[in-house]
This record gives structure tokens, sequence and C-alpha cells, in this order.
């Protein structure tokens, strides 16, 4: 086994590594600060940043996310107030771990209407509803294709992570991913039918992706409305391809404005070794982030029907009963993972009960 390199080779050869990938010198900085690489060999590379700049920062406050980095806004106004960097509405997502401690983000909309299950083959619009919420899936590049099943899922969960633990848009992916896989047991393979390469399709699906969520709203008063937001996956994307098998260092993709500041006041923490058990199963995936979701906010029982479960989870099943006996296959394995989920399957359908959160207390700030 070759050598490390030492920590001052290897720091220029990460800066060389995320330059190519496009990072401003504060999204670099915030990055290796989130890598760990010391403060005092940061600081004669980053001389016009103040020292508050190579700390890892915690957000203090109710409701507020403490990622391992915040990316700087400039040099001359880092010290400005923490209080405005605390997204106002962020749902589930007020956990003070980030992915590799164990806690992983989704965003919300794609809890409540996810992507396909299987390959939506020539389809280039997927519309699913959930009570006051529609989700409309599309693409730029119709001969790409939709985003679908397992890939589509953890890629957008490793999207979401990321920028809730860099609060950047800029998603560095190259070896990062490839990391993020494993760390869900996803075997890194070659070929036509490899992960590799299948991952490179889903995310290219994703890059191309439009969004658009119709939100049914109702103010204090009762007046109803509709809140519309419409948004690309992703504004740009730069990616390198190692001997045309996947995706190589020095990719990266930056989220589009709309859905990273989206992500940020709309998402929800899940615990990543749950993920890791369920990866092979997209519905297992959608099951467990509902109810996560679900029973955190939850405040009384609340009765869901079979016909309502299979609307927003029942893709591709001609029957309900159909539906319903791999839904109950699902939850079961889903259980296995969040034995705290307190819920009762009736004649027809769920009943919901107040639970435990599934996230230990002292991952979680005060709300």
């Amino acid at each position: 086994m070759s050598p490390a390199p030492p920590p001052e080779t290897d720091l220029i050869a990460r800066m060389q590594r995320y330059s190519a990938a496009g990072y401003s010198r504060a999204r670099m900085l915030a990055q290796l600060v989130s890598d760990g690489v010391s403060p005092l060999l940061l600081a004669p590379h980053f001389p016009d940043f103040p020292t508050a700049a190579f700390q890892k920062v915690q957000l203090p406050g109710p409701r507020g996310i403490t990622p391992r980095a915040l990316v700087p806004k400039a040099p001359a106004t880092l010290a400005a107030s923490t209080a405005r960097l605390v997204p106002s509405a962020v749902s589930a997502a007020s956990v003070v771990a980030p992915v590799e401690e164990g806690i992983s983000f989704h965003y919300v909309p794609l809890i409540q209407c996810s992507f396909p299950h299987a390959d939506p083959a020539t389809l280039t619009s997927f519309t699913r509803k959930n009570g006051w919420l529609e989700l409309t899936l599309g693409t730029t590049r119709p001969e790409t294709g939709l985003p679908y099943g397992v890939p589509a899922r953890l890629l957008t969960i490793y999207c979401a992570s990321e920028a809730v633990r860099t609060r950047s848009p800029e998603i560095y992916l190259g070896r990062s991913v490839h990391e993020f896989l494993r760390i869900l047991d996803v075997p890194i393979t070659r070929g036509d039918r490899g992960s590799l390469r299948v991952y490179a399709n889903q995310l290219l699906r994703l890059i191309h992706c439009t969004l658009s969520i119709d939100e049914n709203i109702r103010d204090d008063s009762g007046r109803t409305g509709l809140h519309i937001r419409q948004a690309l996956f992703a504004e740009e994307a730069r990616l390198w391809w190692d001997e045309a098998q996947g995706i190589g260092q020095g990719s990266s993709l930056q989220l589009s404005s709309v859905l990273f500041h989206s992500i940020l006041e709309r998402a929800a923490p899940l615990a990543t070794h749950a993920i890791k058990q369920l990866r092979k199963s997209p519905m297992d995936l959608d099951v467990y982030a509902w109810l996560v979701h679900r029973l955190f906010h939850l405040s009384r029982p609340s009765n869901v029907s079979w016909q309502q479960l299979s609307e927003q989870f029942g893709h591709a099943y001609a029957e309900l009963r159909q539906f319903k006996r791999f839904f109950l296959d699902s939850l079961q394995r889903v259980r296995a993972v969040y034995p705290a989920a307190n819920l009762t399957v009736t004649e027809s359908g769920l009943l919901l009960l107040p639970s435990r959160p599934h996230l230990a207390r002292r991952l979680t700030a005060k709300r």
C-alpha cells in the first residue's frame, strides 16, 4: 500500500479538484472546512478570509439547521447575524447532524408525491396528487427520459443532504457520489448495466428534469388560493466521464435557485441507516420517508384510506387488492427499521397515531 500524500500535497490536489468543478473560493473554503482540513493548513491559501470562516459553525435558535460548515457570504460580511441564515419554515429539518453522522435529508414535495417506481418509457410528464399538493415532473430532453426508481431517489436525497449540509446550491459529485453509494451499500459495478452507468443515466435524467408543484393554500381568514412553484432541478452541470463508465472526479451540478431555497425551507430528516436497509425498493423508500415525515407532525389520530394510499404510492397497480398486498409487504420492512412508528392496519386503510420521533432527541434542535 502506497503511503498517504503529505497534507499540503493532498490539500492542493483537493483545491485543484474543486476548482475544476467550478467552485468559488468561498464555496471551496466551506467544502474544505467541511472535509475536516486543519485551519492552520488552510489559512495560507485563503489569507483574505476572516478567522471565523475556518471554523465549523453551529446555528443557534429554534428550528435552525446546523451543517458542518456554512459557505462564507464574503470575507467582509461573515460576521453578519446568523439569525438571518436560519430558514424560517424548515419542515422537520431541525437536525444538527450531517449526512456522515447518520442523518440524510429529502425534499418534502418528493416525499408527498414521489418519482415513478419503474421506467416511464416515452412519457415526457408524470403527475401525482396527494391531498392539497399536485406534483408534475417533466423533462427538457424527451430523448433522455424522466428519472425513476431507487437511483433517482438516492441521488435526490444526496443532493438535498448536501444542500442542507453546505448551505450551497453547488453539489460536488465525482468521488463523493461513489462514497455516498458505498455508505448505502450500493455495489459499484461497471459495464452497460453496471451501477455507475445506471446512476450516470439517472443523474442526466435529474439534471434535465423540471418540477411543477401546485399546492392549495389557505390563510388565517379562511381565504383559499393556489401556490404554484416551478423549477428546473439543475441550472448548470459539469460532468466528466471516467473511462466512459460513470461520473468522474471534478463533476458538479448547481441546483436551480428555486429548488435550492425550497429544499432549505422544506427538507425532512431521515436516518441514513434506514435508507441503507431499504434502498433495494422504491416503494420501501417512499413509505419510510412518508411515515417519518407524517408522524413527525401528527398530533392526533389520522385515518388514511387504501384508495388514498394507492393514489400516492400505487404507481403501477391495476387493482387495489394487488397494491394493498405489495404495500403491506413494504410496510413490514419499513417498520423493522422504524419500530417506533405507531399505526394500525385496518380494513379501510391505516390508522396513524402520534409517535415518538424517529430521530434521537439529541439530534433535533428545540422547536
